[in-house]
């Protein structure tokens, strides 16, 4: 399980920090930690989460190790999300490729995106948006990009893209990535992106106040790294 790799990657910091406050809003999943790092995940609601009122002051490997539910996993994710290496740099990863076939696996994802020749977007939701693809018909493209949002650890569906898609250059980007860089390197990606906090006391006001994506990116940036 990818997860449980990244946890193990990162396990030396996570173990080094605690869980300060953690908001689970029904649009995102936000974290804070005792270095006043903040994690963002989208959540599913799928699942309980036991500890619930006793994960303040944890240690946050402990918190991010458990991927029972889905609704755990927006938590695991959250707190993972949190670390960054130092290296990071602005904009979208996406930019560093152009040309050729984009497919993309996410929550309403794009559908049309300048600098390619095709886009072929699949997405989670139960609803797909106008021209896309519904995720469950899913069975195998040939890219010569592939953007995997990291909602997918979330749904736990990101072992199926990755063994059913071949693509010349591979992507983990969006609120929910985790940049575990030695576990995504093995698998083949050359590019994290994520969403970090400019405000990180309103970003995290947002998403306890039940902010949805618009409203919380008011309070964010994307950065990037290459791998």
């Amino acid at each position: 399980m990818i997860l449980s790799e990244m946890l193990e990657e990162l396990s030396y910091e996570l173990k080094r920090r605690r869980v300060v406050n953690l908001c689970v809003g029904p649009s995102y999943t936000g974290v804070l930690l005792d270095d006043q790092s903040m994690g963002i995940s989208i959540t599913l609601t799928d699942g309980e989460v036991e500890e619930a009122g006793e994960l303040q002051g944890k240690s946050a490997y402990d918190v991010a190790n458990n991927f029972d539910s889905p609704m755990r996993r927006s938590i695991s994710t959250a707190v993972m999300n949190a670390l960054s290496p130092a290296d990071l740099r602005s904009g979208d990863p996406l930019q560093l490729f152009q040309g050729g076939k984009l497919c993309m696996f996410g929550y309403s994802p794009q559908v049309k995106v300048e600098g390619f020749t095709e886009v072929v977007s699949y997405d989670f939701s139960p609803q797909p948006v106008p021209g896309s693809r519904p995720f469950s018909e899913f069975r195998g493209e040939v890219c010569t990009t592939a953007v995997i949002f990291g909602s997918s650890l979330v749904l736990n569906n990101i072992e199926k893209i990755i063994k059913n898609v071949k693509a010349d250059h591979l992507i983990m980007n969006g609120a929910s990535s985790v940049m575990a860089l030695g576990t995504l390197k093995k698998y083949g990606f050359e590019a994290v992106g994520k969403l970090v906090p400019v405000d990180r006391n309103r970003a995290f006001r947002t998403i306890c106040e039940g902010g949805n994506a618009r409203q919380l990116a008011r309070f964010l940036e994307r950065v990037h790294v290459t791998l």
